[in-house]
């Protein structure tokens, strides 16, 4: 009858133990200097994925919340100066008016006819003149395909944008000449200036219209930032209690398996002894 010792076996068991408990403490560890459970990928890798995502839609939301406020920007500009060309093209309807009347003269209506010139080529030289960022805003030639659409990136997808069209200011867009001197002339100004003051209402209403979208983008996209870095915090943010307790388990376990693990290598190393 014969019988086999191998010395080996407690120590393997007491390493493969001790190697477990070390890995959970230093996983425990990871965690709370991070203050991450996705320390490394290797903890929970679908986990990662997704918290990346929901990471980088939160930065996008931002971004577009950003983007959304600078085209507000712009939009104020283009809508400030088109208020001033609006209050020049009434002065110019008034003097109209005024040029009609069968109490002035020639000289009178040459008077006029030159501060309505003066008023017409200030309008003109607000909207030839107007920019953000170096980007021409009303002479019909802004925007990334140069016809006056400008584009907001306003979401955190391609394709989450929204666009406004900014119609050409210039004067001879809107209202072409005017002359008082001649009856001909103050016959066809009133309606002239008509025409291109409901042509500066329009363009006033777009960029009002267009403010009032960026800015309930604003307050949707915002909410949804919100909701989306809670739900990335409850992904991924650490629970200091909770880790705070597996750590010290994970820490107790790895003191227990070092010693058993050197009991175990001085047992074997006495039984080999007795045995030579």
């Amino acid at each position: 009858m014969s019988f086999s010792i191998n010395t080996n076996i407690a120590s393997m068991l007491a390493n493969m133990h001790s190697n477990n408990a070390n890995n959970s403490l230093n996983n425990s560890l990871g965690n709370i200097s991070s203050g991450s459970y996705f320390s490394s990928a290797a903890y929970d890798a679908s986990g990662l994925s997704i918290s990346n995502q929901l990471s980088a839609q939160v930065s996008g939301l931002g971004q577009a919340i950003q983007n959304s406020n600078e085209s507000i920007g712009m939009l104020q500009i283009a809508d400030g100066a088109m208020s001033g060309i609006n209050d020049n093209m009434q002065r110019v309807r008034t003097l109209t008016l005024q040029a009609s009347n069968g109490t002035l003269n020639d000289s009178d209506r040459a008077i006029i006819q030159k501060e309505i010139d003066s008023l017409m080529e200030s309008s003109d030289d607000i909207a030839k003149s107007t920019s953000y960022n170096g980007i021409k805003l009303l002479d019909g030639t802004g925007g990334s395909s140069a016809d006056g659409t400008f584009t907001t990136q306003s979401g955190a997808y391609s394709g989450d944008n929204q666009s406004v069209t900014i119609g050409d200011a210039q004067m001879a867009t809107l209202v072409g000449s005017i002359d008082v001197t001649t009856q001909a002339g103050r016959d066809a100004a009133l309606g002239t200036i008509d025409s291109g003051m409901q042509g500066i209402s329009d363009i006033r209403a777009e960029l009002g219209s267009a403010q009032n979208q960026l800015l309930s983008n604003i307050s949707n996209i915002s909410l949804t930032q919100v909701n989306v870095a809670a739900a990335e915090s409850q992904m991924k943010d650490v629970d200091f209690a909770l880790e705070s307790a597996n750590f010290s388990k994970a820490n107790i376990m790895a003191q227990i398996g070092s010693f058993t693990q050197s009991q175990a290598n001085a047992s074997s190393a006495n039984l080999a002894g007795l045995l030579g």
